[in-house]
């Protein structure tokens, strides 16, 4: 039950975050959260792809570019199962973004995964997930 609380309060802390970040928004270089953000453009990532975290991180997918993706664990727009993936990856549902979207979900388990856009297959980003 604590461990929710945690996760729970870090959700809304990086929520606060984010939304003290939209000045800079277009510019990605900006403090702290900046690391853990995955930024789509029309049809593909932007910038970093492979990020490195801690179980029971964030990673912020950040639209702002404006597009319409749908990402899912997998590779080459195909959606795969990925054991230990957080909850919005685990159906061929994925998560959706229309442009100006950005969204953050938390990676709880130690692992690989890989996330692409079932509209853009060429898309691929990485996050390691640490214990």
């Amino acid at each position: 039950m604590r461990k929710l609380g945690l996760v729970l309060l870090l959700i809304g802390a990086l929520m606060l975050a984010a939304c003290g970040d939209t000045g800079t928004a277009g510019g990605g270089g900006g403090g702290g959260g900046s690391a853990n953000t995955i930024t789509m453009g029309g049809t593909s990532f932007s910038g970093n792809t492979s990020v490195t975290i801690k179980a029971g991180d964030a990673v912020t997918f950040d639209d702002s570019s404006g597009g319409t993706h749908k990402l899912v664990t997998g590779t080459n727009g195909q959606f795969t199962a990925a054991t230990g993936a957080p909850t919005e990856f685990s159906s061929a549902d994925g998560v959706s973004f229309s442009p100006g979207d950005k969204k953050t979900v938390t990676f709880p388990t130690a692992g690989t995964y890989q996330i692409t856009c079932v509209f853009h297959p060429s898309m691929q980003a990485t996050i390691t997930v640490t214990s």
